[in-house]
């Protein structure tokens, strides 16, 4: 059997509209991120962290003491850096289940 290629021939118009809709899919995807990201403060406390997530003082002693997040401590002041809270909760996502 023999292997064919195919070739598609696009005019300059063609080709520019192509771009302009993957470049405009790309931003619309990645824009709400990029603005999230760039308003959000790089630490946030333990006040914080249970407005976020629900979870209460103890259950955050819990998993600081368990090694299941990262913090910095200055004092009695905990700080969770805002990546690693969101890395800790996509960690635990439940993927939708199709039946």
């Amino acid at each position: 059997m023999k292997d064919t290629l195919n070739v598609v021939v696009l005019t300059e118009s063609q080709l520019r509209q192509i771009i302009n809709e993957t470049v405009s899919q790309l931003l619309d995807q990645r824009i709400p991120e990029i603005i999230r990201r760039a308003n959000r403060k790089e630490y946030i406390t333990t006040a914080e962290f249970k407005e976020l997530t629900g979870y209460s003082h103890r259950v955050q002693q819990y998993l600081r003491k368990h090694n299941k997040i990262t913090y910095s401590q200055e004092g009695r002041k905990i700080f969770y850096k805002t990546l690693d809270v969101e890395k800790f909760i996509d960690e635990r996502k439940i993927e939708k289940r199709i039946k």
